[in-house]
């Protein structure tokens, strides 16, 4: 296996209780060559609860400093220990769209190998995880979400464009949708990240569901690549260590049947093509 570049540990606010030198020790196991821990910091509610006058929920979680902090001190403290395999040091910022100064001071980090651009919700709205669907226009949810990726990719503060699909991800009949209305936009998503020199990945995490799916699925993949595209990272989205890396040889055929003969890595914000076997 060759990476699996989107990974959470417990400093985020999902994660299960693993550290990351238990990632470590599973990734060697496993044979990967590249693991990127990218614990989530949700950027517009990156203090604590009391700095927004705000109280934490299940819905709404606070203090993304924290989980930064923590994340980046511990992985940077076990690089030196990896044997067979590249540790990245990473984080998946959410929201980036909406505290813009502030994701271009935690893209600057030093300690930072990649971060992964994520919109996990829309402004003044929760995740849409916990979205009602039931009462939601759901063409218009759908574009919202895509013009607010496309907001995203025009900014320079993320490395990897984190599962294009999101948005559907959580919808009533997902495989109803059809995507032929936002095409145009999903093209300029494509064509910003290709001038930018960033890459879009292909997140695995929906393979362990019913019905499985991923984010994108392969046509999108292929219609990246179709339009230049050549900077491609996978990642299992792991929240958990028992799957990471989980049947990740099929990501690399779906890559390789988008017509990628290499995929891509980040080290200090910088792409590094690693050929595909």
């Amino acid at each position: 296996m060759l990476m699996d570049l989107h990974t959470h540990t417990h400093h985020s606010f999902d994660g299960m209780p693993q550290s990351v030198a238990e990632r470590i020790a599973r990734a060697e196991e496993l044979g990967l060559r590249y693991m990127a821990v990218t614990d989530h910091v949700e950027i517009n509610r990156f203090y604590p609860a009391a700095y927004y006058g705000a109280v934490e929920t299940e819905v709404w979680n606070y203090d993304g400093q924290r989980a930064f902090e923590g994340s980046l001190a511990e992985v940077t403290a076990e690089k030196s220990g990896c044997k067979s395999l590249t540790l990245l040091c990473g984080a998946e910022i959410g929201q980036m769209t909406q505290c813009p100064d502030l994701a271009a001071k935690l893209y600057a980090d030093p300690r930072l190998d990649l971060v992964i651009g994520s919109v996990h919700e829309l402004p003044r709205r929760p995740d849409f995880y916990f979205l009602d669907y039931a009462g939601e226009d759901i063409p218009a949810l759908i574009a919202d979400y895509f013009s607010e990726v496309l907001r995203l990719a025009q900014m320079d503060t993320w490395d990897i464009l984190a599962h294009l699909t999101y948005g559907l991800r959580y919808l009533p009949d997902r495989a109803a949708v059809d995507l032929t209305p936002y095409l145009p936009v999903i093209d300029e998503i494509f064509r910003t990240v290709i001038a930018k020199g960033k890459a879009i990945e292909l997140n695995g995490s929906g393979l362990k569901n019913s019905p499985e799916y991923t984010d994108p699925a392969l046509p999108l993949i292929r219609r990246y690549h179709d339009l230049g595209g050549r900077y491609l990272t996978l990642s299992t989205d792991a929240h958990d260590t028992k799957y990471l890396g989980f049947r990740m040889n099929e990501l690399e055929d779906m890559a390789r049947a988008a017509g990628f003969s290499a995929l891509t890595v980040f080290r200090k914000h910088q792409p590094e093509l690693i050929p595909l076997p």
